[in-house]
């Protein structure tokens, strides 16, 4: 389960294999010795106070999405997180002409979802089809596969089933300049139109009851050389009828024309959503080719006497993110519920003075840890610097976890820095992210993947850059907090996913698709083996 959003990054960084053993192990060793912690480093301890905060509402549109949720899981700390997703559609072919009587057929909504090719979680079953009883199957027999996928881009509660429903989108959806919130009832300025209220109608297109297998199933000859498998994909299908009337029946509408009038005045978006109120959270990829949706129509064929013609009209989905970049509008939103008390204390209450026992984190909100650190043991270290040549090797932050609740434990935890300039609010990135190494994530030591083989409960946040800039160049940051968030940094597919989108925005992250959650022990726990405090490394000249 920890692999769950990981996957647009394993899938190229270690080709079919996830986060394979292989792949936790290059990212665990990499740039081991690049902090001295041998004999010939001395440690020093530096106090921090941690304390909680959430902003109710995220940046969740298709500059954020690499990947995309759509479900329900609830758990007693966090409580329960309902997502749903909205996608304009673009036509296939633009003026498209349904011919003489035309009928429509069926009409399928493809929803790629991932899945890792683990011969343990596949289940292949052959059918020869066309074979009289008894007949031994020659090489041009045909087969029918069917495969049985166990998914592994679920969160949640697998064991119960999830209803999907498709709806069409009632409000126009911007450009993808428009910025959108996980929250819809929270508008982007006070004075704004609310444009994250996005409403449906109530008509449910189609449904379909997803579970943690999926099957397909193919159709060739014995001996063909075709090695193609058909697309991992939950086919929903949607009721004919409507797009009869939608779509055959306005043949030749002036908002059929162009793409612009199709998407403005015509049909101006799906939402998936569930039913449920217990269950999982699904990854499905909303970037993919086979994300689509297609309607299956025939006509009489003008020639006379010839079989009807059969014909495909499509919708497509194209995103930022697709490998041919698409221009649809894409969100995700979530919906809060039923989060324990304790949680809800934690971020409307924090102890910013003497901090927090406990640190909560969860991806798909807002939720953050604002860290302190004790400016007088800087001051110190400054002072030994300049006097008595100490010269500052590593700085790291260990987060330890409050194991009790039982929680999948996420990949990873990030930070940013945040403090005031001129007057005004920044949140920038540490150059830790990039200074002195290259290569992300492989040889980055700033926030490594925990630890999975090993599991020893812990993150590890590395400073170094950060801490030396205080210490021995002097760098001021007025009001210096350091950020903790849940998730990761977006990786550019441009580098291979192998960089950062951006090396100084923070917010291009993926919490907007990530479902995991975490209780931390702040610095104010009452196990004082688990304290939050900042270790610094130093030799002496």
């Amino acid at each position: 389960m920890r692999r769950f959003f990981n996957l647009v990054v394993a899938l190229v960084l270690c080709s079919t294999t996830f986060f394979a053993i292989s792949c936790e192990d290059e990212i665990s060793d990499v740039g081991s010795g690049l902090i001295d912690t041998g004999a010939s480093a001395n440690a020093y301890y530096v106090d921090v106070v941690s304390f909680n905060t959430n902003n109710d509402s995220i940046r969740s549109d298709e500059q954020m999405l690499q990947s995309a949720v759509v479900g329900v899981y609830e758990e007693p700390v966090f409580g329960r997180t309902k997502a749903r997703f909205i996608s304009q559609a673009r036509l296939g072919s633009l003026n498209p002409t349904f011919g003489e009587n035309p009928v429509m057929d069926s009409v399928i909504l493809n929803v790629p979802v991932y899945f890792v090719n683990k011969e343990d979680d596949i289940q292949i079953d052959t059918t020869y089809i066309y074979l009289a009883e008894g007949e031994t199957p020659s090489d041009t027999a045909t087969m029918r596969l069917k495969r049985t996928y166990k998914l592994d881009s679920l969160y949640g509660n697998s064991q119960i089933p999830i209803t999907l429903q498709v709806r069409e989108v009632s409000k126009y959806l911007y450009s993808q300049d428009s910025i959108y919130y996980s929250n819809r009832t929270l508008a982007n300025c006070p004075s704004c139109e609310n444009i994250n209220d996005i409403e449906t109608f109530p008509t449910v297109l189609g449904s379909l009851q997803v579970t943690n297998k999926l099957i397909t199933y193919q159709e060739k000859k014995r001996d063909a050389t075709n090695t193609d498998i058909p697309p991992i994909v939950l086919k929903v299908k949607l009721d004919k009828d409507y797009f009869k009337q939608k779509f055959i029946d306005n043949e030749g509408s002036a908002d059929l024309a162009d793409q612009a009038s199709f998407i403005r005045n015509f049909f101006r978006g799906i939402e998936l959503s569930v039913v449920e109120s217990q269950g999982f959270l699904m990854a499905f990829n909303q970037s993919s080719a086979s994300f689509n949706l297609n309607m299956f129509y025939s006509h009489d064929n003008p020639e006379e006497g010839g079989d009807k013609l059969n014909k495909i009209l499509n919708l497509n989905f194209g995103s930022y993110w697709s490998a041919t970049p698409g221009y649809n509008v894409q969100v995700n939103q979530f919906e809060h519920q039923n989060r324990s008390s304790q949680f809800v204390n934690a971020y409307t209450n924090p102890n910013t003075t003497e901090g927090d026992a406990r640190l909560y984190l969860a991806g798909m909100d807002g939720t953050k840890a604002k860290i302190r650190l004790d400016q007088n043991q800087l001051n110190e270290i400054k002072n030994n610097v300049q006097n008595n040549g100490w010269a500052i090797v590593g700085a790291e932050l260990s987060f330890h976890i409050d194991d009790s609740y039982g929680l999948k434990k996420p990949p990873y935890l990030f930070a940013w820095n945040s403090y005031t300039e001129d007057g005004k609010k920044k949140d920038v990135n540490f150059e830790d992210i990039a200074k002195f190494y290259n290569s992300y994530p492989f040889s980055v030591q700033f926030n490594p993947m925990y630890d999975y083989k090993e599991n020893k409960k812990t993150y590890i946040i590395r400073i170094t850059d950060y801490i030396k800039s205080i210490v021995e160049r002097g760098e001021v940051y007025e009001d210096n907090l350091i950020t903790l968030s849940l998730g990761n940094f977006l990786l550019s597919p441009n580098g291979g996913y192998m960089n950062v989108v951006s090396p100084t925005n923070p917010f291009l992250n993926n919490r907007a698709f990530n479902p995991y959650r975490v209780v931390l022990h702040g610095n104010n726990t009452e196990q004082a083996d688990k304290k939050l405090r900042l270790k610094i490394y130093y030799t002496k000249k």
